[in-house]
């Protein structure tokens, strides 16, 4: 088997794109996330396809936007017929794991899959709790859920740890709570979430170094943090000084030029999920609020050292793929928002991203639009291993080795806002966002949005409807709809290709693994109109899995 490399995927939950010191915040500290960017690259233009956490994480291990995966909104399960990394992954050797939030199905059902699992499924006998298999990771160890612990996390303190639990909550604060949501959190840190995450991977990097015959790994490391409610634990939630906090981005749009979800926000008569208007339009309490969300990510940024040093320690480093990015930004009071509006704002539609590894050159940057589109075609190729049918994004790993310094110059970020339990207008938001500019197109339901990042980088003023940008708007709409129709489920013909080898589609129903015989006999039929096509690639499939066939009969 080859030396294939291992990768180290690190994702936090809402983090905006401005909260790294690398990244010019001299008000931040994250001296271990700078190492990282200075190890490799670090692009200042990230994007994930939708700025929601369910859609965006569906896109992280499917290589599907929310068109390919249909997961528009929470509430809406990843379907398990889709094909996901860890299952390009196991065809070339490798051992999956998962750490954190995956966000996959509801909270309520993670929640509960570790002492409730699948019908059928194992549990580990070492504490008799289920730990996988899930969507292509073989080990599992997750919290899902915000304001109250859950999963593998809750039922460790529960065992171990039950005083903790109350001092979880904002009653037991020893400030008084500065916000809803936002509080100092009175529960040690090595019982918090965070800290417990990161002993989970380091733990199972210990165990498997002791293994003779290790596997090559991909883990995700996935912290549920600064995700709100904002409520680090000490000293975390005294370690910023309010007075050096930034201000948030005043409310000083012209909402007269944008869409009326913006003017509904702002006066509070609508709001969608993950965003409603500021909570306090008091500069002090702002600040205070932004000094806990800062304490959050230097926390964060204290467990991924201690990651990075037990790379180190088991001599894991060199070959080692070290990736980190967020599903999504938050506005933390810009513009009056809080949250993940459905919205075009920077803070929240765009986020960090770095990644070093080996044959990687050191300290570069890349200011392009980048997608998360991207990330599971760049992993599978660093990896060797086969492509995902119905994955739209494209490989830049001749980027990450230096072979070019171009990979995209548009990408697309796309949102449905559906209120489940209300009657709010539903938004259904299409945006292409370019060097300079940025367009959200609407459909039918509304005018759309344009924007001159250059003159106007906090998007106060739409040029929409401005006659000398007419033609600008005209060329942005044709250009999203190419990116949509070029996009679409990726390569048509991988997907073909893919149905004579049957290993993905139906991969985890064990009845549909194989293929009937009559699909066998019409696919495999010298006089089917596959052969017909003359396509060396399809043909060459097709004699496999005659191989295949021959090799599996009695």
């Amino acid at each position: 088997m080859p030396n294939r490399p291992n990768f180290l995927f690190i994702t936090t939950d809402q983090q905006r794109w401005d909260t790294l010191r690398c990244a010019g915040n001299p008000a931040i500290r994250t001296p271990h996330l700078d190492a990282l960017a200075s190890r490799g690259v670090r692009f200042t233009r990230a994007y994930p396809t939708t700025p929601i956490c369910m859609p965006a994480r569906a896109t992280m291990i499917t290589g599907r936007s929310q068109r390919g995966h249909q997961v528009f909104e929470h509430e809406i399960n990843l379907s398990e017929n889709i094909p996901v990394l860890g299952d390009a992954l196991h065809e070339v050797g490798y051992t999956t794991a998962l750490f954190g939030k995956p966000h996959f199905k509801v909270w309520e059902i993670e929640d509960a899959l570790p002492e409730h699992p699948p019908a059928g499924a194992a549990v580990d006998p070492r504490d008799g709790l289920w730990h996988g298999p899930y969507y292509g990771f073989d080990h599992v160890v997750h919290f899902t859920g915000h304001r109250k612990p859950g999963g593998h996390w809750r039922v460790w303190l529960e065992r171990e740890h039950p005083d903790s639990i109350p001092l979880w909550e904002p009653e037991a604060s020893p400030k008084p709570p500065l916000r809803p949501g936002a509080w100092h959190n009175d529960i040690p840190k090595e019982h918090h979430h965070t800290h417990y995450l990161a002993d989970q991977l380091i733990d199972w990097l210990d165990t498997r170094n002791q293994s003779a015959d290790a596997q090559p790994f991909f883990a995700w490391l996935s912290f549920p943090d600064p995700h709100g409610p904002f409520c680090p634990p000490a000293p975390y939630s005294d370690m910023y000084d309010p007075a050096d906090m930034p201000l948030p981005v005043p409310s000083d749009d012209d909402f007269d030029l944008k869409p009326p979800h913006y003017r509904w926000s702002v006066d509070r008569k609508h709001s969608w999920y993950g965003g409603s208007p500021s909570g306090s339009q008091d500069p002090d309490n702002q600040r205070q609020v932004r000094a806990l969300y800062y304490g959050m990510i230097t926390f964060i940024d204290d467990m991924i050292g201690r990651v990075i040093q037990a790379l180190q320690r088991h001599g894991l480093d060199d070959n080692t793929h070290v990736i980190f990015t967020s599903d999504h930004g938050e506005m933390i009071d810009d513009h009056g928002q809080g949250g993940k509006p459905p919205m075009t704002y920077e803070s929240v539609i765009r986020v960090p991203f770095l990644w070093a590894g080996p044959d990687i050159p050191a300290d570069r940057v890349h200011h392009g639009p980048t997608t998360h589109l991207d990330l599971v075609p760049t992993v599978i190729d660093l990896a060797g291993a086969p492509s995902l049918p119905g994955m739209e994004g494209r490989s830049f790993a001749p980027l990450l080795h230096g072979e070019t310094d171009t990979h995209r110059d548009a990408v697309i970020v796309e949102r449905i806002g559906v209120e489940r339990h209300t009657s709010e207008p539903i938004i259904r938001q299409k945006i292409l966002v370019t060097p300079r500019y940025k367009l959200a197109h609407y459909g039918s339901a509304m005018p759309g949005e344009l924007y001159d990042l250059e003159t106007d980088p906090e998007e106060f003023t739409n040029l929409w409807n401005d006659p000398a940008h007419a033609q600008i708007r005209a060329d942005l709409t044709e250009r999203l709809l190419t990116e949509i129709i070029d996009d679409e489920l990726g390569d048509p013909v991988d997907i073909f290709l893919r149905q004579p080898l049957s290993p993905f589609g139906s991969f985890r129903d064990p009845d549909l693994r194989q293929p009937t015989e009559s699909y066998r006999r019409r696919t495999l039929s010298p006089t089917s109109r596959l052969y017909k096509k003359k396509d060396p690639r399809m043909l060459h499939n097709e004699h496999l899995a005659e191989q295949r066939q021959v090799s599996e009969d009695p």
